[in-house]
Parts: structure tokens; sequence; C-alpha cells
């Protein structure tokens, strides 16, 4: 069990321990849901890809009219003091998943948690298995995905809540109301075929920062990179598929409902390079936690 005893959090202009950190029940963050937020997390103690975050944490800002109230300066000196102060409560071979979060009513609480390996070791060994709820992703015209609030992670959340009703083991894909394929309670989706990369286009996801990463490496591997709309009766075409995410890294999947994966070999190919590029062996990192 990991424990985030002494770890600190910034609060409206004030660094104060993460178990004593509060806002106002008025807050339209928590009474409304009025929020936006970001995350991202370090690797082998460092924190990659944060220009990224902050740009999406911008993009976000501008859909939703929700104000950052500070510069992306004071924010990346808010960061760095943070990880100052709670690196130093890490063991070896822990990082730090890192949450910015912005609401209407200009709160601003920035934090850092322990990643909980242990939680998800499982799928890096197994392979992680989906299910197709019955729930279905709210339409892109009526709530943009490209943001992050919290509205839109409720619907993810409640698709999750779903599919652990009988599997507790597995995760949720949703799909959209044509049938497509879209997007996971904090994770992209990818699936391979022979030497091509598909992946359901960015206009009906978030665009996740792993996401691109993923799709550059794919590119310098020589494989090709497909956006398309992927019907759910399509995936027993595809030889092997993963999903992304800023916490997980790149996890190849075993299952969709029935369809069984068998193979992973160009997935552990995309996630070596991956693992070059933020320094840190991401599937050995969560072995070793396995038994945790």
């Amino acid at each position: 069990m990991i424990s985030n005893k002494n770890l600190v959090a910034y609060v409206n202009g004030t660094y104060v321990k993460l178990e004593d950190a509060k806002i106002s029940i008025l807050d339209l963050g928590f009474t409304n849901s009025e929020m936006i937020y970001d995350t991202f997390r370090t690797f082998n103690k460092k924190i990659f890809f944060l220009k990224d975050h902050l740009d999406r944490l911008i993009l976000s800002s501008k859909f939703t009219g929700i104000k950052l109230n500070l510069s992306i300066k004071i924010i990346k000196k808010i960061i760095k003091k943070l990880l100052k102060k709670n690196l130093k409560f890490l063991e070896e071979k822990e990082d730090l998943w890192c949450f910015m979060r912005f609401t209407r009513s200009n709160s601003v609480v920035i934090e850092m948690r322990k990643i909980n390996f242990s939680n998800y070791a499982s799928f890096y060994k197994n392979g992680l298995r989906l299910h197709v709820p019955k729930l279905r992703r709210i339409p892109a015209r009526f709530l943009n995905p490209q943001y992050k609030n919290s509205s839109s992670y409720f619907t993810l959340s409640l698709a999750r809540e779903e599919v652990w009703k009988f599997d507790r083991t597995a995760n949720a894909i949703l799909l959209d109301e044509n049938n497509n394929i879209n997007e996971g309670y904090g994770f992209n989706i990818f699936f391979i075929k022979e030497n091509k990369v598909f992946t359901p286009k960015s206009k009906h996801v978030l665009p996740g920062v792993t996401r691109e990463k993923v799709m550059e490496i794919s590119r310098k591997l020589n494989f090709k990179v497909i956006e398309k709309n992927i019907k759910i009766n399509e995936i027993k075409k595809f030889d092997e598929s993963f999903v992304t995410a800023t916490g997980w890294g790149i996890c190849g999947e075993k299952s969709i409902n029935k369809k069984i994966f068998k193979k992973q070999e160009k997935t552990k190919k995309i996630q070596t390079n991956y693992s070059k590029i933020v320094k840190t062996n991401i599937v050995e990192q969560y072995l070793n936690f396995l038994n945790d």
C-alpha cells in the first residue's frame, strides 16, 4: 500500500500538505464540476512532455472560458518547487503523478501523488482486457472531447463502473452513437495490422500526449499511421492492439470482448522506443510492483 503522507500540494497561493489541501464547498469546481485539468508524470524522477500538457491546458481554458489565473511561467515555477519538495519522499523505484486543476471560481490546485503501479502491473504481465459497455460516448457535437474537464470524464467513469460490475480486472472502451470505437477511461486505443497502425480520428477523442508520441514513434519505425473510424465489428481483422496513457505509457491488450489478440511483437517494439525517450523501461517499472 503506497502512502502519500507528507507530500505537498499548491492550493490558491499556499503550499500545504496534501492531506490538508482544501477548497471551499461553494467553489463551482465542486458544486457544478466547472473545472479543467491536466495531468503529467515523472519518469525516473524527471518530468517529461510538460510543454505538451500545458499547451493542452491552455486549449482547455480557451474552449471552456475557465481562466488559468496564473501565467505559464508561474505554473512551471510552482511545478518545479513542488517536485523539489516531494521527490525526497519517494522510494527508489517510485514516481509521481501530477495534477493541475483550475475552477471557474478561480481556484488553482496543483498536486503530486505517488503512482500506484501495483494497480496496473497485472495488465503489463497478462495484457489488458477491455469490454464494451452499453453506455455510449457523448457525441462530439454536444461535448467536445478535445479538452480535459470533469464532465467528459464522468461518462468514462460510468462506463468503467458498468464493466466493473461483472469484471473488476477489466476496463471499458466506449463506442460512439455509430458503433465506432472511441476511447477509454484516461486512455487512447491503437490497432496494428501488418505494417499499419490504426487509431480513432483525433476529432472524436481526447488528443492524448502519449498518443501523439506513439504516432511519431510509429512513423519513425516505418509504420503507416492511419486515423479513421473503426467499427467494433472490424476488430477481428487486426493482429495487435494497445492503449496509451500518461500514467500507463503503452500497454498491450489481450482482448476486447471475445476478440483475442495473440500477438504483441510490434507493440513491444513501440514500447521499447517509447521507453528510450522517457529513459525508463515502462514495462519493467510496472512489473516491479506486481506483487505489492
